[in-house]
């Protein structure tokens, strides 16, 4: 039984990673979750989190946004709108986002669809602060 499998995670960009690996864990709508090889076939919605990804027992963490994660036989894929690695995080710009959609949700000027919108800005945010105080 093979200790490793096939990962990848794709944005609207192309391949952000693609290799054997030994385990993964992210964040799904139902909560947190860990994948090894051999799993159970599976498809998952994920919320913006950190990505664990290890290899030889090295871990390496990415931010990455809501998508979803899909578990075959041969692969486990992560289809999801942006990554980026941790030490990447531009936190500057990250901080200056939030609260821009913080300031914007305050004034009660939208409709139900922008307020969605501006939440789902805020906890991309947070989980990628969250992220970038994660290092390698």
């Amino acid at each position: 039984m093979s200790k490793t499998f096939k990962f990848e995670v794709v944005t609207p960009t192309g391949v952000f990673y693609s290799d054997e690996v030994n385990y993964i864990s992210f964040e799904a709508i139902d909560g947190e979750m860990g994948i090894l090889s051999n799993h159970a076939p599976l498809l998952a919605a994920n919320k913006p989190c950190t990505l664990t990804i290890e290899k030889d027992k090295n871990k390496r963490y990415a931010f990455i946004s809501e998508g979803f994660i899909e578990v075959t036989k041969d692969k486990v894929s992560a289809v999801v709108d942006f990554a980026g690695w941790s030490n990447e995080i531009n936190t500057e710009k990250v901080l200056r986002d939030k609260a821009e959609a913080e300031e914007e949700l305050e004034s009660q000027t939208q409709d139900l669809g922008r307020q969605t919108e501006l939440k789902a800005s805020i906890e991309r945010a947070k989980a990628a602060m969250k992220t970038s105080s994660i290092r390698d």
